[in-house]
């Protein structure tokens, strides 16, 4: 595995701690700093942005997955499975479909 790559699965496991930190101070009513701030929701958003816009066209035969044959058919709203798991976070939401999880 590249070093990039072990980086991002690090930075991962170390949000899914903090995030469990965070989940049993609110089930223990205990108050702890939380070290994920406003500003890296922001960058998240960001990130979720940039890559929509990018993966925009892909199903319907001009995106970047159709290029390489990993786009879902046009009948499929989900496009690419980039965009469908960039929707899994939002499973929970009114409006979010089962059939759209990747």
């Amino acid at each position: 595995m590249d070093r990039f790559a072990q980086f991002l699965r690090r930075q991962l496991d170390i949000d899914l701690e903090l995030l469990r930190q965070a989940r049993q101070d609110a089930e223990t009513g205990t108050h702890r700093a939380c070290l994920i701030t406003p500003i890296r929701g922001f960058r998240e958003c960001e990130l979720k942005t940039r890559l929509l816009t990018a993966h925009h066209h892909c199903g319907t035969g001009n995106g970047p997955c159709d290029a390489l044959g990993e786009s879902y058919p046009p009948e499929d709203e989900r496009g690419c499975p980039t965009r469908a798991l960039l929707g899994l976070p939002y499973a929970d939401r009114p409006g979010y479909a089962p059939r759209w999880r990747p």
